[in-house]
């Protein structure tokens, strides 16, 4: 799914429309020139963390600022790392398979925690469209 962000003049993201992708793109049709750009969805992003994320240029893709790098990209480096630390006989296997258990423990956290905050999203605005026809409804049948 594609999101709009919008980038500050140090890419910053400093605006977010994440409600679907055909929102996402008429903002950054009606508002490119205010810094809006079109990108991938991360399952890891979340508007709450958006401080921690940029937009790579070369590739146009969602990274974390700190490392320039995709999670996915983030955790295969640390599984190469890990590899080769084995292959060098720095760490016993079960040091090797409990790091790997661990990355994969934190990046399946993480998504599901991305999960959770959009499907409250998702209730909370359906909340909201119920209120404003159960208020349109209420003044319709009092005039």
């Amino acid at each position: 799914m594609k999101i709009a962000v919008q980038l500050d003049d140090n890419k910053n993201i400093i605006g977010t429309v994440t409600t679907n992708e055909l929102g996402a793109e008429l903002q950054v049709k009606l508002f490119k020139d205010k810094g809006w750009t079109l990108v991938d969805s991360d399952p890891t992003f979340s508007i709450d963390n958006k401080y921690q994320w940029t937009v790579r240029e070369s590739d146009n893709k969602l990274v974390h600022v700190s490392t320039g790098k995709t999670p996915d990209e983030e955790t295969k480096d640390a599984i190469t790392s890990l590899t080769q630390q084995n292959l060098d006989g720095k760490l016993t296997d079960a040091q090797v398979q409990s790091a790997i258990t661990s990355l994969t423990k934190q990046n399946l956290q993480l998504t599901q925690d991305n999960v959770s905050f959009k499907s409250a999203i998702t209730s909370l605005t359906q909340q909201i469209a119920d209120l404003k026809t159960s208020n349109t409804s209420t003044e319709t049948t009092t005039k």
